[in-house]
């Protein structure tokens, strides 16, 4: 039964961060002249802020590490995704389309961002061995 309390518990946090991002993105939105000026907020991380916090409370330093490994390949991947979206806007001029191409290149790049990142980082760990 604990264990069910603390998947709550994440799925709530997880829910709490990344809906209020999202929120906030879209209330900015209303109120500000410059729609891209918006975007920034929709590339808050509350995901993974929240994904770090509860890992690292529940698993330790170490685990959050890994997480937060792991979320540096994604924010790069999020990085060649937008770029990836603005080509395809220009090209195809649907957003259907754009959101397909982007996607597609988010996960090719975070993959493999995420197989550079894991080699330095076992390469380091290999020096420092």
């Amino acid at each position: 039964m604990k264990h069910m309390k603390q998947d709550f518990t994440d799925i709530v946090m997880r829910f709490l961060f990344g809906g209020g991002a999202v929120a906030l993105t879209y209330i900015v939105s209303l109120f500000v002249p410059w729609k891209s000026f918006a975007g920034i907020f929709a590339a808050f991380p509350a995901v993974m802020s929240a994904a770090i916090i509860l890992t690292g409370l529940r698993h330790g330093n170490k685990s959050a590490a890994e997480v937060a490994y792991g979320a540096i390949a994604g924010m790069l991947g999020c990085t060649f995704c937008v770029i990836g979206a603005l080509i395809a806007l220009y090209y195809f001029n649907d957003w259907v389309i754009c959101l397909a191409i982007s996607t597609i290149i988010w996960f090719a790049s975070a993959a493999l961002s995420f197989s550079i990142i894991n080699y330095i980082h076992n390469y380091v760990r290999q020096l420092k061995a």
